[in-house]
């Protein structure tokens, strides 16, 4: 358990350290490390935890490093990925505010920050293609309706996500419920 701890700890660390965009840019990265490097995790578990992190309050990075810590290695697995995770943008966050001034007038810093926003927006749209292809491959097709109308009422309206969430899970729930009875 020690071990796990460990490189939980030292892979979410390293992750959060060099990965700039949020939750939806390291998602994928966790997902390589813990699913396919160390198969310490299914493609269905992590895609999982990401829904529920998403639907939970906080951040969603966060939210899944205490999943995977827990599923891992229980509370002291959990505690490892919240550290893990949280270290690296507390210090470069500190750091940052001590020299606010100088970074927000800094024409190179803006011009960094405008190519980071663009290289995250890839990143992301490669994290939906990923986890979408997942539920087209799985050929289950109430999941894809159910992820289209989510979809295009989130596209479409103004409801709020958390509604939109709760929607999907209740109907999945439905779906379950009636498939194993």
């Amino acid at each position: 358990m020690k071990s796990h701890c460990w490189k939980l700890f030292s892979t979410l660390l390293y992750l959060s350290a060099f990965t700039f965009g949020g939750g939806f840019v390291i998602i994928p990265l966790m997902q390589k490390r813990f699913v396919q490097d160390l198969g310490w995790l299914t493609d269905e578990e992590i895609l999982d935890m990401v829904a529920f992190a998403r639907s939970a309050p906080g951040a969603v990075t966060v939210n899944v490093a205490v999943q995977v810590g827990t599923h891992i290695a229980g509370i002291p697995g959990a505690l490892c990925g919240i550290f893990g995770t949280i270290i690296p943008p507390l210090l470069i966050l500190s750091a940052i505010s001590l020299f606010y001034d100088a970074f927000s007038s800094s024409f190179v810093i803006a011009a960094l920050l405008y190519g980071i926003r663009t290289s995250v927006a890839i990143v992301v749209a490669d994290a939906v293609a990923v986890m979408v292809g997942d539920i087209f491959r799985s050929k289950e097709y109430v999941r894809w309706g159910v992820m289209s109308v989510v979809f295009i009422l989130s596209l479409t309206t103004s409801i709020n996500t958390i509604w939109l969430l709760a929607g999907g899970t209740g109907i999945g729930a439905l779906i379950a419920g009636r498939s194993r009875s």
